[in-house]
C-alpha cells in the first residue's frame, strides 16, 4: 500500500469534514469530545509522529516540543500545516530507521506509515459524521491492514483482565479471516478460518469501523454470530 498518499487522503478528508461540521459539533464515537478536540487529538498525534520520524527518537518526544494548537478556527489551519509535516517526515525517512513507538515491537519508522493510515482513517468517520455525511468506506486492501494491524498489533497493547473468549473476523469480499483468542484477558491472534464464540462477517470496509466501534455488526452487509454478551463487550476491548 501506498501508505504516505493514504495519509494524505484521510487526512485532507477529516480536515474538510471538521470545518463543515463546525469546531463546537459533539463527535458521537468520542464521549464528550466535540470537533475541535478531535482536531487538536489528531494534530498532536501526527505531530509527534513526524517529530519521532524525522528525528528517530527513541523515546517519545518532551512537551516543549510540540506546537500548542489553538481553540478556535485557526487550529484547522495548524492541522493542515502538521499533516503536510508528517508526510515530508515519513517520506524523508527509510522505515527500517530505528524509531520508538508505543508498543515495544517493530521499533521503526516505518511502523508510523501504517499506524498514521489507520488513525486518520478513524478519526476521519468521526468527523464526517460529526459533519452528518455519510461516511465514506476504505479501499478494501486498507481495511483489511488496518484489522490485521488492531488484532495483531493493538490489541496487546490494552488488557482485558476478565476476559476469556474467542473472536473470528471474516471479510466476505476479499481474503482477510482471524482468530484472537483471549485467555485471561491476554489476546493472541491467527490468521485463519476458525469458529469462535462470537463471528463478525461481511465486507473489509464496514468490518474496519466495526471493529473499531464506529458502526453495529448489522449495517452494510456486517452479520453477526454467537454470544450477544462478548459482542457488547468487544467495546471495552479496543485500544
Amino acid at each position: 500500500m501506498e501508505h504516505i498518499a493514504q495519509i494524505r487522503r484521510e487526512g485532507l478528508a477529516l480536515l474538510d469534514a471538521a470545518e463543515a461540521a463546525g469546531l463546537d459539533a459533539p463527535v458521537a464515537a468520542c464521549p464528550g469530545w466535540d470537533v475541535s478536540r478531535l482536531v487538536r487529538h489528531v494534530a498532536k498525534v501526527w505531530q509527534r509522529t513526524a517529530i519521532l520520524v524525522a528525528e528517530g527518537l527513541d523515546a517519545p518526544p518532551p512537551p516543549e516540543r510540540f506546537t500548542e494548537l489553538a481553540r478556535d478556527e485557526a487550529v484547522l489551519t495548524q492541522a493542515h500545516q502538521v499533516l503536510d509535516e508528517l508526510g515530508d517526515a515519513l517520506s524523508g525517512a527509510d522505515p527500517d530507521t530505528p524509531c520508538w513507538n508505543f508498543t515495544g515491537t517493530d521499533l521503526r519508522s516505518g511502523f508510523w506509515r501504517r499506524r498514521m493510515v489507520h488513525e486518520s482513517a478513524v478519526h476521519r468517520w468521526d468527523a464526517e459524521v460529526a459533519a452528518g455525511r455519510p461516511p465514506s468506506p476504505v479501499p478494501a486492501e486498507q481495511a483489511v491492514d488496518g484489522i490485521d494491524e488492531l488484532l495483531t498489533v493493538l490489541l496487546g497493547v490494552k488488557e482485558s483482565p476478565d476476559l476469556t473468549a474467542s473472536y473470528h473476523l471474516h471479510c466476505t469480499d476479499t481474503e482477510g479471516e482471524w482468530l484472537t483468542v483471549f485467555s485471561a484477558g491476554r489476546p493472541t491472534t491467527t490468521r485463519e478460518h476458525a469458529k469462535g464464540d462470537v463471528a463478525v462477517r461481511g465486507p473489509a470496509s464496514p468490518l474496519f469501523f466495526w471493529a473499531w466501534n464506529r458502526q453495529p455488526a448489522d449495517t452494510e452487509g456486517l452479520e453477526a454470530f454467537g454470544d450477544p454478551g462478548l459482542l457488547a463487550a468487544w467495546a471495552s476491548i479496543v485500544p
